[in-house]
């Protein structure tokens, strides 16, 4: 299994070692380097994360803060210098909490530990017991999302559309970040704005797919995943 980290620190030193211990660490993946907290939310919206390196004293907004601003389901280790906000740290129930300067030996028991608590749960705002389900922010409260009614996700602009058999969920979320909380073996993306359960595809032509009655555009650059999906399941494309 590959984390996907993202380094969030107003120190340029303290980040490019962050992110020379990433790449000495073969489970790790760096996904973005953030300077402040507005643009780790920028990077949040766009790209799949699992582990944030959070850096908690920063100009604008500590991380503590910025962690009690935001609906954050990654797994969290805090990097300070100082030792009085580890008990803050914890009652937010972060992973893992480091010491300035880390070490190496250090910084990979606590990648360890993130990595554990990932592969042993989903990486998704889900009960850990119940995987079936997610739930996702719409209109200002969370909606409990049965996976296996999801028929396809529409991505527009700053939010998706999750399309179930019977309702519309309207998130405000990217199409990364919601692919990111889904089971990888049972969507697939077959436009930059479209990702659809496998399951749910009834039919498949040459340039889109028809999930529950919808028809779903293919791109050209999917068309190929596409085609090698219907294969493997033994079905015919039309067209």
């Amino acid at each position: 299994m590959m984390l996907n980290c993202l380094i969030v620190d107003d120190e340029p030193l303290a980040r490019q070692q962050i992110e020379s211990y990433v790449s000495r660490v073969p489970f790790l993946k760096l996904a973005g380097a953030a300077r402040n907290t507005v643009a780790a939310k920028a990077i949040l919206d766009t790209e799949p994360i699992d582990v944030i390196f959070l850096d908690i004293q920063m100009p604008q907004m500590s991380g503590i803060d910025f962690l009690k601003s935001q609906d954050i389901f990654q797994q969290v280790i805090f990097i300070t210098a100082s030792p009085e906000y580890a008990i803050e740290g914890f009652e937010l129930e972060v992973t893992d909490y480091l010491m300035k300067p880390v070490t190496f030996e250090r910084f990979l028991k606590a990648a360890k530990k993130a990595l554990a608590k990932v592969s042993g749960s989903q990486t998704v705002k889900s009960i850990a017991d119940q995987p079936d389900f997610l739930y996702m922010k719409c209109n200002q409260r969370f909606e409990k999302i049965w996976i296996n009614d999801i028929l396809y996700v529409e991505s527009m602009l700053n939010y998706s559309n999750i399309i179930t058999t019977n309702k519309k969920y309207t998130i405000y979320s990217s199409l990364k970040a919601i692919e990111s909380s889904l089971p990888r073996d049972k969507f697939l993306r077959i436009h930059k704005s479209y990702l659809v359960a496998v399951n749910q595809i009834t039919a498949i032509e040459s340039h889109q797919v028809c999930a529950g009655g919808h028809a779903l555009p293919v791109s050209r650059s999917n068309k190929q995943v596409v085609v090698q999906m219907a294969l493997s399941l033994g079905l015919k494309i039309v067209g």
